[in-house]
């Protein structure tokens, strides 16, 4: 990461407020980080906000279960710290050093180590234990690095732990990222669901998308009988939701396992089968699986698949007058299949849902308008610029040589 503005050492910057008071975020480079945003925005699928209206909800706890259970499943996720003051996403699962601090890279299982990335302030401290003292431009700016200077790489999904309630860190996050989704997280007492509808209103004041609510700590199932118990009253957060009109996506029982494991730092080793949190967790993974892109399920994790508008056997000048389209699979940085189908008839605006039906994940094209671009962006597909003079193999070869695949390294024990 680059050094703080004010030129302290980034390993206790934000720990002393002399040090700190003097600090201009407007003397980072606005216009290249601006660039590097946008580039490292382009390559991620979906962006998931998850926060709740008041701390001891369990968020991080959601946050940090929903990354393992996407990364679980083949997807390539990160996994963004920003509740700066508070951070505990590292802590959760055991994390220390990182491999590779600019690929956000952590000596993870061999199950999870090429599909999850983490990111957190804890990374720069010197000494966990001190308290960040930042106003929110330090706040805005540091968030801005952990998206301009961190090598995430293609991700379906970056799912990013805010701090409770509505201050500068969401804000941030909404101006940065303003196609994210929010996931609000609250339990069953009245004084959590006052605050959760603060949430939403703060949501929708900057139009924000709202995913839906979810009920942490909605009961305890006895391990020995099954039987659930309500520990709070229930029902408050289903009609929080209605009466909002944003969708209730479930509720997750409160589960003694997960409490010990994230504080043991084991949390990444409870599997679905042990825990009664995870296996609520499920279905709300499938729901927003198909809520954020229908054709997640034809999308195999992992696998890029690569579109060309080609005329000839060369790149078609003309995006939306290709009379065909040549498509690659590529996986592991290798083709492994390819195919030239015909251009279905169309209205200009319908090729990318097409392509987004075909499971397309990047599309190599020469002239493109700015709407038929904002469209393939808005469906989590990648654009590139290509030579109309090369064909559509040495184009995505140049690309796949460029833009190589991690290198995998080998996770200790």
């Amino acid at each position: 990461m680059t050094d703080c503005p004010s030129g302290a050492d980034p390993k206790t910057c934000g720990t002393d407020p002399k040090s700190c008071s003097g600090c201009d975020p407007g003397q980072h480079h606005e216009e290249s980080g601006g660039k590097e945003i946008a580039r490292t925005l382009k390559q991620i699928r979906h962006k998931i906000l998850v926060m709740s209206g008041k701390g001891g909800v369990g968020k991080s706890s959601v946050a940090v279960s929903l990354a393992l259970a996407l990364a679980r499943r083949g997807f390539k996720v990160g996994l963004m710290d920003v509740d700066l003051h508070g951070p505990n996403v590292l802590r959760m699962l055991g994390l220390k050093e990182p491999l590779d601090l600019m690929h956000a890279q952590f000596n993870l299982p061999p199950d999870l180590f090429d599909n999850l990335r983490v990111i957190s302030i804890e990374v720069l401290m010197k000494n966990r234990e001190m308290a960040v003292i930042w106003r929110g431009p330090l706040k805005h700016q540091l968030i801005q690095q952990f998206l301009s200077e961190v090598q995430w790489g293609p991700l379906d999904y970056l799912v990013i732990d805010a701090p409770p309630g509505t201050g500068d860190e969401p804000m941030s996050v909404a101006q940065t990222i303003p196609e994210a989704h929010a996931l609000i997280v609250t339990t069953p007492q009245e004084i959590s669901l006052a605050d959760v509808r603060k949430s939403i209103n703060f949501c929708q004041k900057i139009n924000l998308n709202i995913l839906g609510l979810v009920e942490n700590m909605s009961g305890y199932r006895c391990p020995h009988c099954g039987e659930a118990v309500p520990l709070f009253k229930t029902g408050g957060a289903p009609k929080t939701a209605q009466a909002a009109k944003v969708p209730f996506l479930g509720e997750l029982p409160f589960d003694p396992k997960v409490v010990e494991a994230a504080d043991q730092g084991e949390l990444i080793q409870l599997s679905e089968a042990d825990s009664p949190f995870f296996q609520g967790l499920r279905p709300i993974v499938d729901y927003l699986l198909e809520v954020l892109s229908p054709t997640a399920s034809r999308r195999e994790p992992g696998v890029l698949k690569f579109a060309l508008p080609v005329d000839d056997g060369k790149l078609a000048a003309k995006f939306g007058q290709a009379k065909n389209f040549a498509l690659f699979t590529v996986k592991d940085g290798a083709v492994v299949d390819q195919e030239t189908i015909p251009t279905p008839p169309h209205e200009p605006v319908a090729i990318p849902e097409w392509l987004e039906d075909l499971g397309v994940t990047h599309v190599i094209a020469g002239g493109l308008g700015e709407k038929a671009q904002g469209l393939l962006t808005h469906k989590g597909i990648q654009v590139i610029t290509g030579d109309p003079q090369e064909t559509p193999e040495n184009l995505v070869q140049t690309y796949l040589k460029n833009n190589p695949p991690p290198p995998r390294q080998c996770a200790a024990p």
